[in-house]
């Protein structure tokens, strides 16, 4: 047999304390021999979902507390095909012969198959709870209680529980007797984000992560700028001899995965120029570092701005209560030299943001009302989605729901039955919106560009258009 080995971790926690680990080197693993490829998975709830759960707590003034479980990946079991074995692991040497090796019946840190089987565990706890499993995130877990709706979200070995207070502390003692947690308390961290709860909303911040920008990178002392990037302008690739040296582009893989953690989370606002920096993670130059220092600098200047959820409507637990789900959508025709659009869109649940994309397509359009169709039809996707999960745990949509364009082409397109010779070849997705509104789920209405916010994650905006 191969016999795996074994490394020590260190970390100082937030809270001033230190924390060793012994962790198995994973990487040593032999599939079909240690563990299985298809158990290769960490689940974690969908970010749609997360903040679709985070307005429900702000619509129905839930309380909501996290837990998180102790030592998680050293509570399940191994799976008995997969046999893995461990040499003394350093400093416990003396406690063994020299010609023993050790046979794991749990699982470590480290290994591939840890947090896939201590999910499977968890599931299980949920399960003898009498908690039901959404059938659209198996990372969302529900159960009607005579307190009403109570819920509780995954992220590997973090619970999030809300729910009537009495629901959550009877929630949180039983799976407390199942397993050793950790009491987080009151939920004003997670994923990553500083959480601040006011009448009627929530807000979330990343000050840690904006200051991790001012530490670690070389930043130039410049003015604010008053959007993320120049407006009207669009990153483009340069030449071989005027790519960064290895350390730089090192760095600027660090600095744009820093801000995509950001914008996802908390700074939608730039999201297009986020989107733009990340396509060159690999050949970037002088002109890419620079314009994500700028996007830097803008984020420590407006770091008191943050996403905000904050419903248009209150919610008292009623199951039969019509939620309504909205979406506009948005795009910028041939961006620039692979002659692709970049589709920009937005979801709202009672009118608090729930999704906000900016992206690529994935495929070359021939029109601008093709490019807009395309984004209408990704909106579309993410709105039937959400109805999906609210619908998975007891809750009621209002329909239909209503898809705002921009393009007078899309509205057209999408309210007749008539097939045009220059639409021909997009009538698939153009037959999508069309069922959509036959079975009465959608309905696409139009707007005015002005009013069309999910133009911000689709070009760089002028100054007041950015602001607005």
């Amino acid at each position: 047999s191969k016999v795996l080995t074994s490394t020590w971790a260190m970390k100082k926690k937030a809270n001033g304390t230190y924390r060793a680990r012994m962790n198995a080197r994973g990487y040593e693993q032999v599939d079909g021999v240690h563990y299985d490829e298809n158990t290769k998975a960490a689940p974690v709830a969908n970010e749609i979902v997360i903040r679709m759960i985070m307005v429900l707590i702000v619509m129905a003034s839930w309380w909501a507390e996290l837990l998180d479980v102790r030592g998680a990946f050293l509570t399940s079991e191994m799976d008995p095909e997969n046999r893995c074995y461990l040499k003394v692991p350093e400093g416990f040497e003396k406690f063994y012969p020299d010609n023993v090796a050790l046979k794991l019946l749990k699982t470590l840190y480290g290994l591939k198959q840890s947090a896939y089987e201590f999910w499977k565990m968890l599931v299980m706890a949920f399960k003898h709870m009498t908690y039901e499993r959404s059938k659209v995130d198996p990372c969302l877990f529900f159960k009607w209680t005579t307190y009403g709706l109570v819920l509780w979200i995954t992220w590997v070995d973090d619970c999030l529980v809300c729910g009537n207070k009495k629901g959550v502390l009877e929630a949180k003692k039983l799976l407390m007797e199942r397993f050793d947690c950790d009491e987080i308390g009151e939920l004003t961290e997670y994923i990553g984000c500083k959480i601040d709860r006011g009448d009627g909303f929530m807000k979330l911040t990343q000050p840690v992560l904006l200051q991790s920008f001012e530490d670690e990178f070389d930043l130039p002392e410049i003015p604010t700028p008053t959007t993320p990037a120049t407006p009207g302008d669009v990153l483009r690739a340069g030449t071989e001899s005027s790519m960064l040296n290895d350390e730089m582009q090192s760095k600027y893989r660090s600095g744009t995965g820093k801000l995509l953690h950001l914008m996802k989370w908390s700074r939608p606002d730039v999201l297009n120029s986020v989107r733009e920096l990340s396509r060159y993670m690999v050949g970037a130059t002088a002109a890419h570092l620079k314009a994500m220092y700028r996007v830097m600098i803008y984020c420590i200047g407006t770091n008191e701005r943050g996403l905000t959820l904050k419903p248009n409507c209150k919610w008292d637990g009623d199951p039969n209560f019509p939620f309504k789900i909205s979406g506009k959508s948005d795009s910028d025709f041939a961006k620039d030299e692979s002659g692709r659009s970049v589709s920009g869109w937005s979801t709202f649940l009672c009118g608090a943001p729930i999704s906000m994309k900016s992206k690529m397509q994935t495929t070359t359009t021939l029109s601008v009302t093709e490019a807009e169709l395309v984004a209408a039809v990704t909106c579309a996707q993410d709105m039937l989605f959400e109805k999906r999960v609210l619908e998975s745990i007891g809750l009621r949509v209002e329909l239909p729901m209503i898809l705002e364009v921009d393009n007078k082409g899309v509205f057209d397109l999408a309210n007749n039955w008539s097939v045009g010779g220059r639409t021909r070849h997009i009538t698939v997705r153009t037959n999508f919106l069309r069922e959509l509104k036959e079975e009465g789920l959608l309905k696409v209405a139009w707007i005015l560009t002005e009013r069309n916010s999910s133009d911000l994650f689709t070009k760089n905006l002028q100054g007041p258009s950015f602001e607005k």
